[in-house]
């Protein structure tokens, strides 16, 4: 399983809005603790409030807010929402099946199948409040008061 950008920059996303409950978290506020590009950072979030894991409200007191307690929101359904199957093949997602060459093998199959059920039972038992709280756990440690801004220099070199 690799994790697309929109899913990762999604996630970083979300600890922001999750942070802030039960306030709304701007836009900016968002892309002000994180590298996000603006556009893209619109297209996430138009993915997460048509999926129903954030609304969002127009107006100098509007934003973004969880749809829902980050307790019932698991990484699976982040993830999901994002980049679709958690399977590393299709041919052994049950939510997005598609025939693929690796079906000529059993072994194969169910070997893959093992990969399925091993990332999806970690994602889907891990909430967005579970990465919330290790955060605020991560920063108590390391003496810092909030998640911060990841420089952008540093994000570019992540990428390489």
């Amino acid at each position: 399983m690799r994790l697309s950008a929109a899913t990762e920059y999604g996630c970083l996303a979300l600890l922001a809005i999750a942070e802030e409950r039960p306030d709304w978290c701007k836009r900016q506020e968002i892309s002000d603790r994180f590298p996000i590009p603006t556009s893209f950072l619109e297209q996430i979030l138009r993915k997460f409030t048509a999926a129903g894991i954030v609304v969002s409200r127009r107006g100098a007191s509007g934003g973004f807010r969880l749809g829902r307690p980050a307790s019932e929101v698991t990484i699976a359904e982040i993830v999901r929402t994002m980049d679709g199957a958690l399977a590393p093949t299709r041919s052994v997602s049950p939510n997005f099946y598609q025939s693929t060459p690796v079906e000529a093998s059993r072994a194969y199959t169910a070997l893959f199948r093992e990969v399925r059920d091993a990332v999806a039972g970690i994602l889907e038992n891990t909430t967005l409040e579970d990465i919330v709280d290790e955060e605020r756990k991560n920063n108590r440690k390391s003496g810092r008061t909030g998640v911060g801004r990841v420089p952008r220099v540093r994000a570019r070199e992540a990428r390489r």
